[in-house]
């Protein structure tokens, strides 16, 4: 691990003018030429297997979810277990506090030098558009029924860095850097009814006018999960090659996990299940079956991670709650058309 992180390329990864063939460069094609993050590259090219951690914010876990902090993630090689990338939040604070886990935010990725501190600038960015309070709010109505683009999820993942001018969700739906462009995770209409369903894309070719994002593969996740269930299942998102054509009935049939594997894991310490029931702080494996896997599709299946921590796994107390008047126990949450509906038991704390 140590030898690549510390290799140096001398050449730009593609010269002006290349095409978007899978060359050398994993079939990066023209899009990470303009950028000189190596070191990104050679991590993605190099590491099959990622182990990711979400860290444990103290003032969120003390206060129970009433002060929301910006998630971080240590993401790992997971054969050597090195430090390789950090993943950092970026989101308005009162949209963070009011709107979470389906408020508008940016992911960014930065990779590490030798001693493990981030180097410069975020080497990618994705955007997840949300439910935000006050304008933009470019998506009133996420997380209910996937009945239209309002409703559903879609992470953009560009390289690079925005302007400090930029906002979570202040594009409303347009692309914000065409240039920049790397890929799209998306949630199809009804989300894929009680299997949640989503597909991932990467860009094709490099047309900066008009960038076209194309189906490479999808994901299917568990019906139930979460609530009391994460302490006793790891909850798998299996992901299949699929083509640009296919929908979601087509997508049900595939061999499902035959690509990539996403897992969420459950605690194996008595320390972890207090942090699994106390925190929104998770642990996730991301495994690629196929050793041939391009860097640009390593990168938004990495991406697609980040997003199914905020859409299925980010909810405050989702194990147990109480107040004046009853304790609430939820067993597991229910995936049904885009909703996630919990399953509970219900103790009230007055006779009678």
């Amino acid at each position: 691990m140590a030898e690549f992180l510390e290799k140096e390329l001398d050449e730009p990864l593609l010269s002006e003018g290349s095409d978007n063939s899978d060359d050398d460069n994993g079939g990066l094609g023209g899009v990470f030429a303009d950028i000189d993050q190596q070191m990104l590259k050679s991590v993605l090219e190099e590491v099959d297997e990622f182990y990711i951690q979400q860290r444990v914010l103290l003032m969120e876990a003390i206060t129970c979810g009433c002060v929301e902090q910006k998630n971080i993630y240590d993401i790992y090689d997971k054969t050597t277990m090195k430090k390789i990338l950090i993943v950092r939040e970026e989101s308005g604070a009162v949209n963070r506090v009011c709107c979470n886990p389906n408020h508008s935010l940016f992911a960014e990725f930065y990779t590490l030098d030798e001693s493990g501190a981030e180097m410069g600038a975020p080497v990618m960015t994705m955007e997840r558009e949300g439910c935000d309070c006050g304008s933009p709010c470019p998506k009133p109505f996420i997380g209910c029924w996937a009945c239209g683009e309002g409703c559903s999820h879609k992470a953009m993942l560009y390289q690079g860095d925005f302007s400090e001018a930029a906002k979570p969700g202040n594009m409303k739906g347009a692309m914000r850097d065409k240039a920049a462009l790397l890929g799209a995770t998306v949630q199809p209409i009804t989300g894929g009814g009680f299997t949640p369903v989503l597909q991932i894309m990467e860009r094709d070719g490099d047309d900066n006018e008009e960038p076209k994002l194309v189906q490479f593969s999808a994901m299917k996740g568990p019906t139930l999960f979460g609530g009391c269930s994460e302490l006793c299942v790891d909850s798998v998102f299996g992901i299949s090659k699929a083509t640009d054509d296919m929908g979601v009935d087509e997508i049900k049939t595939l061999n499902i996990g035959d690509f990539a594997e996403i897992q969420k894991h459950k605690p194996d310490t008595f320390v972890g299940a207090l942090r699994e029931a106390m925190t929104d702080s998770d642990m996730y494996s991301v495994s690629f079956k196929e050793k041939e896997t391009s860097v640009k599709q390593k990168a938004n299946v990495l991406a697609s991670m980040i997003l199914i921590d905020y859409m299925f796994f980010e909810r405050d107390n989702d194990m147990i709650r109480s107040d004046y008047d009853g304790t609430t126990i939820t067993c597991c949450n229910c995936f049904c058309y885009g909703c996630i509906c919990p399953c509970f038991i219900y103790i009230s704390h007055h006779s009678g």
